[in-house]
């Protein structure tokens, strides 16, 4: 990962993607939080990672798991920009931008429940976030949010689970190098969406289904 995190570090210190401090926690937090994932993942051959910002945990992923197909979703195109050329400096083939807002996307053919697994780093609260993610998730497909504090907003988004279908699975507990306590959660698509969902753009976080 020593590439991934001098190719992160130079192009954050370019755009910003982020900040001075993130930056010098790469190596000793952020990415160690990204591959926690793999500890219990059952991922499938088609991988999103939504919200991905400045690109984790998707490319930490899509380092380590080469045999995979990710595609790393943002609204912001500097950022996906930035993503791809990280991606063409690591030789990685395996991964794909896309720009977009979520409500769009999720309710597009190409994307619609097309996804095996679904990641989430630091995006929303889980009941605007589960909104955003269930579009794009194949029935039985897994998503895994990353989470410190979790249960509050677990036990909110209890509606948007049952709404959404996507059903908790558990809580994977963890803790960073430097011993923070960190939680990975595991939801699974149970059924076909409904096609009123995600709502128009906005709406998740305007009005959570709480």
């Amino acid at each position: 990962m020593k590439n991934l995190i001098q190719v992160l570090q130079k192009k954050s210190t370019e755009l910003n993607l982020f900040s001075a401090g993130d930056r010098l926690k790469l190596a000793d937090k952020h990415i160690p939080d990204a591959l926690a994932v793999l500890d219990f993942w059952e991922p499938g051959a088609r991988v999103a990672d939504i919200g991905t910002g400045g690109g984790l945990p998707g490319l930490a992923l899509a380092c380590a798991r080469p045999d995979l197909d990710f595609t790393l979703v943002d609204s912001t195109a500097k950022k996906i920009n930035a993503i791809e050329e990280m991606a063409a400096e690591l030789e990685l083939k395996n991964v794909h931008g896309l720009v977009g807002r979520f409500e769009e996307l999720a309710h597009e053919k190409k994307w619609r429940e097309q996804f095996d697994t679904v990641n989430a780093r630091a995006v929303a609260e889980l009941p605007v976030l589960l909104e955003y993610v269930a579009g794009f998730l194949k029935i039985g497909g897994k998503f895994y949010a990353w989470k410190a504090d979790y249960e509050p907003e677990l036990k909110a988004s209890e509606k948007a689970q049952e709404v959404l279908k996507l059903g908790f699975v558990r809580a994977h507990k963890y803790s960073l190098p430097g011993g923070e306590a960190r939680a990975i959660l595991e939801f699974k698509k149970m059924a076909t969406l409904s096609r009123e969902y995600p709502r128009g753009n906005g709406t998740p976080k305007a009005k959570p289904l709480l």
